[in-house]
């Protein structure tokens, strides 16, 4: 007959997840939800950026003789010179930063919280717990 031993009923009881415990497995989901999200918007809004950078130097690369750009909006092109389309790149472009940068800052946030609960996690469930991506590797 095999018999239970009290280690093995100590480790049984370390591994059960309690009230607590779920509630920290269910916040690191959400962090980990939230921060594949901005990580997704950060490399749009990267992409729109580099986007907004060509633009300006095809914009300067114009001869001055071509005095109106023709810029979407929309569904239709609308003239315009190029200092007005100058001045609406420059303040997209800035805008766009902005926004990059207050992603960046959420995002190092969520990382910071997540490696927190990761460490709480792992210390109580060791390998009965897996909290990583298997294409980010922890990320």
């Amino acid at each position: 007959m095999v018999g239970v031993s009290l280690n093995d009923n100590e480790n049984l009881k370390k591994n059960v997840p309690t009230a607590e415990d779920q509630q920290q497995i269910n916040k690191f989901a959400r962090l980990h939800k939230s921060y594949l999200e901005n990580k997704g918007q950060l490399a749009f809004l990267q992409n729109t950026a580099q986007n907004l950078t060509d633009a300006e130097n095809e914009v300067m690369l114009m001869e001055d003789g071509q005095l109106n750009v023709p810029i979407l909006v929309g569904s239709i092109f609308v003239h315009q010179d190029q200092d007005k389309i100058n001045l609406m790149l420059e303040e997209r472009k800035e805008y766009i930063q902005q926004q990059i940068d207050s992603l960046g800052e959420k995002i190092i946030c969520l990382e910071a919280e997540m490696k927190d609960l990761r460490a709480i996690l792992y210390a109580k469930f060791g390998d009965n717990i897996q909290l990583e991506d298997e294409q980010n590797n922890g990320e």
